[in-house]
């Protein structure tokens, strides 16, 4: 996958401008402009999924519940990927619930109109299969690297996998989200994004966040970083 789109806007987002000219001149009636404000949900888990959405300029949360009711975050997705992965499987029901986490826009199609388009294998259906296998191996890479390296290491990759999907250097987050995402207490990503100020990576007032050293924050990271990158990076 080349650099991520920092200009996204409407059919111009990275995972569908992979398509043929044709193709996204065929496909475009189809589609339709999406605000997508943040906290907004957009699947919930074993509801039917209404619509296949691509974001553009926002970041999107996939969350799987545990038994004891709280939330974790398995993913992230922006302009790369498309949200409602199920369909691609046949299934009409969500296995995950999917939020917005940073506000942007993007386009959305009717999940009819999704499944029909990808019957037989077609141009569409191809590019989401990469993608798909891309995505699958950054849940399964943050499971492990959640479960094995130090809270500084895991926020520093969680801030770059977000770093790369959005369109500038500051975004909002507050503690108490970034604590749901990591599955960790407040107090501990209060003091890993300290830790983070202190090498000059980030900066970080009243809920948002400021990448001020793109370089510092790699290297404050684990490898795993690196190995979901070059996921996306082959598909």
């Amino acid at each position: 996958m080349a650099a991520f789109d920092r200009n996204a806007t409407k059919f111009d987002d990275f995972l569908l401008a992979q398509l043929s000219e044709a193709e996204r001149e065929r496909l475009e009636p189809l589609f339709e402009p999406v605000d997508l404000p943040a906290k907004m949900v957009l699947c919930r888990i074993g509801k039917p999924i209404e619509y296949a959405v691509f974001p553009a300029t926002a970041i999107t949360s996939t969350l799987v519940e545990m038994p004891e009711g709280d939330s974790m975050e398995v993913g992230i997705m922006g302009s790369e990927g498309v949200v409602g992965l199920d369909l691609l499987y046949d299934a009409r029901e969500s296995s995950t619930k999917v939020v917005v986490q940073v506000a942007g826009v993007g386009s959305r199609v009717k999940a009819e109109d999704f499944t029909r388009e990808i019957v037989g294998r077609t141009e569409l259906y191809k590019i989401l299969l990469r993608y798909s296998r891309a995505f699958t191996g950054m849940i399964a890479q943050s499971g492990a690297c959640n479960a094995t390296h130090v809270i500084e290491q895991r926020l520093a990759r969680w801030l770059l996998m977000v770093h790369d999907r959005v369109h500038h250097d500051r975004f909002d987050l507050t503690h108490e989200y970034m604590a749901l995402m990591l599955g960790v207490r407040r107090a501990g990503v209060s003091g890993a994004a300290n830790h983070l100020r202190l090498c000059g990576a980030i900066d970080y007032t009243r809920g948002s966040v400021k990448i001020m050293d793109r370089e510092a924050l790699e290297a404050c990271a684990c490898g795993c970083y690196a190995i979901i990158r070059r996921l996306f990076d082959a598909t």
